[in-house]
């Protein structure tokens, strides 16, 4: 058995605040972080809003040095960083340098910096470009200034799985410390809001509102018809238990188990989709030690996509039978859309307060039940449960499929 991983800090950028509590209060309270976008011109499309970060500071974590050369992914995730490393209480003298890593997901990263940075090299001189505008345009510029600043010299991972990015770096992170690769990881997501991330979406058919109806985030909802897009930066700090234990460390909950599958290739059925998702979910319960029954919350993926919500209803039915009408479910993209590779880390950040609290968010814009469905969904207010285990789903449009589990902890 390896050993046993805490989350023991939390760091929020959110379109409903840059704080967990602000983040936590606003999923409670029933408020949406979603509006019209203000950082796009979207005059000449359909779709016109998004989950935009908009009362962030970045000098009040990060100081004013260097500041104006940074993008906004990595202002996101450098404040993010810095919120969850003061919220665990961990110096940032150097002296777990040595023991300290960072695991964050992205999907796209820093691409419009880089795509822009590229085409200013091919259309003109690039002796005259400023060093400095090469500083931060690759995927994993933003992960090298966090170690940088914060002294760390353990591990630096920068994983880019699609949509599942993010919850793919704390599973593997919570690997990493079970095998004692390290004894504190920084461990999240990041990503930004650009024009060409949305042309992509656009493009590919996936945001809300492209049907001419209505665009709205509305999981589990008969009429979804998409996505709505968000960004920002959701971090946790993982930590071998009796590292937290003898500095006095927090802590929030326990991670307990990690499933992650793909489907592979373009040509797989509903049914193999649906298999696969199920699979996921059984690794993680299964490498928790305990069963379906256990599981007192679902941190659902559910992004308000036809086929994308089907396939995870369907998988959450067939792996908990007649058990699933007491397993309630919830759904934070309702409140701050889809940020891709750092959404699920955004949930779990989520069920980690719940499990603390005692309180499930609700699901908010869901105006009727889908008769394909047989979900225990949490609606119209927050729920009152004591929480032993939750589960959280996360899936990408391409074949991945990663759930974690992770529990109220127990000496």
């Amino acid at each position: 058995m390896g050993k046993r991983v805490v989350i023991t800090g939390i760091g929020v950028v959110s379109p409903l605040g840059c704080k967990k509590e602000d983040f936590w209060n606003g999923l409670i309270e029933g408020k949406s972080g979603i509006a019209p976008m203000t950082s796009l011109d979207l005059t000449n499309y359909k779709c016109k809003l998004g989950g935009e970060v908009r009362d962030l500071h970045p000098e009040t974590h990060l100081g004013s040095k260097g500041l104006k050369y940074l993008n906004k992914g990595t202002r996101f995730l450098g404040s993010a960083a810095k919120m969850a490393i003061d919220d665990a209480k961990l110096p940032v003298d150097g002296s777990l340098s040595n023991v300290m890593g960072i695991v964050i997901g992205s999907s796209l990263g820093n691409y419009s910096e880089t795509t822009d940075y590229f085409y200013e090299i091919i259309k003109g001189n690039p002796s005259e470009l400023s060093p400095m505008r090469s500083y931060d345009v690759a995927l994993n510029s933003s992960i090298n200034y966090v170690s940088v600043i914060f002294k760390i010299k353990g591990l630096a991972r920068t994983i880019s799985a699609g949509f599942t990015s993010s919850t793919d770096a704390i599973g593997d992170a919570y690997k990493m410390i079970q095998r004692d690769m390290a004894r504190v990881i920084i461990a999240g997501g990041v990503e930004q809001i650009s024009i060409d991330l949305f042309l992509i979406f656009y493009i590919r058919g996936l945001l809300s509102g492209l049907d001419g109806k209505r665009e709205l985030s509305t999981p589990f909802d008969k009429g979804r018809n998409g996505f709505v897009m968000s960004e920002g930066s959701y971090v946790v700090i993982l930590e071998e238990l009796q590292h937290a234990m003898e500095r006095c460390a927090p802590i929030y909950a326990e991670v307990k188990g990690f499933g992650n599958t793909y489907v592979g290739g373009r040509d797989y059925t509903e049914n193999e989709r649906i298999n696969r998702a199920k699979k996921a979910m059984s690794e993680a319960i299964e490498e928790a030690n305990i069963n379906e029954r256990d599981i007192t919350l679902i941190s659902a993926n559910a992004c308000g996509c036809k086929i994308q919500d089907a396939v995870e209803a369907k998988a959450i039915q067939s792996l908990f039978g007649s058990n699933v009408s007491n397993v309630p479910i919830s759904a934070n993209k309702s409140n701050i859309g889809e940020s891709y590779g750092t959404s699920g880390a955004a949930q779990i950040i989520s069920a980690v307060m719940s499990v603390n609290t005692g309180i499930i968010p609700q699901i908010i814009n869901h105006k009727e039940n889908d008769p394909d469905f047989n979900l225990n969904l949490v609606l119209e207010r927050p729920l009152k449960k004591e929480i032993r285990y939750a589960m959280i789903n996360n899936m990408d449009y391409d074949g991945n499929n990663s759930c974690l589990v992770i529990s109220i902890f127990n000496k």
